[in-house]
């Protein structure tokens, strides 16, 4: 029993031991108002839909940070957007442009999971910026 539960014990602290941090600082905020919602993303099906990881603070700077903790070793990419007022989507005009400043990595105009993604492995900053 005891051997079965020292097995556990490890197993369980290799999970914990490979999670990391991503800190995504988010740059070029104009305006200091509304939030800024964040996106974690593990695959491309649900890229910019459905995020594995997300975050919604309120903007109190023209440089936001927001830090995604015990976030396990993977393939990712990041969307963020300012929700200027604050109905939770990206707000788009009438030819699906967005209306709201947009931010994604690698700080690629038109997202997409590929161009977007990169390698998470270890403790991560990023920065991209509000365009």
């Amino acid at each position: 029993m005891k051997i079965i539960m020292c097995i556990c014990l490890l197993a369980l602290s290799n999970v914990f031991l490979s999670a990391q941090t991503l800190t995504v600082k988010v740059e070029n905020i104009e305006q200091v108002k509304g939030n800024l919602l964040v996106g974690v993303y593990n695959n491309g099906k649900d890229f910019m839909e459905l995020h594995f990881k997300g975050r919604d603070v309120k903007i109190t700077g023209k440089t936001m940070t927001v830090t995604f903790p015990d976030l396990p070793e993977g393939t990712y990419a990041i969307s963020a957007y300012q929700d200027m007022n604050g109905n939770k989507q990206l707000d788009k005009n009438f030819l699906g442009i967005p209306k709201e400043k947009y931010a994604s990595s690698n700080n690629i105009e038109k997202p997409d999971f590929k161009k977007c993604s990169f390698s998470f492995r270890s403790d991560t900053t990023l920065t991209i910026r509000l365009r």
